[in-house]
């Protein structure tokens, strides 16, 4: 079989000659406030605070064995 990237894929990747590397905390501050799926973080607050107080519960209840 036949590759069609064989010619660039074991190439060295030097960078762009007109922009300069972006630093990587700038960079990272771009993708931060994307939020792919809305409401998450707050329901998996709220699904560890119910498997934190079942825990506890739970806990409770063996010790008075």
């Amino acid at each position: 079989m036949n590759n069609n990237y064989d010619d660039i894929i074991n190439t060295e990747w030097k960078g762009s000659k007109t922009h300069c590397k972006m630093n990587l905390t700038i960079r990272a501050k771009i993708f931060m406030p994307f939020a792919a799926l809305k409401g998450f973080e707050e329901l998996l607050k709220k699904v560890e605070n119910e498997v934190n107080k079942s825990n506890e519960t739970n806990n409770a209840e063996i010790l008075k064995f």
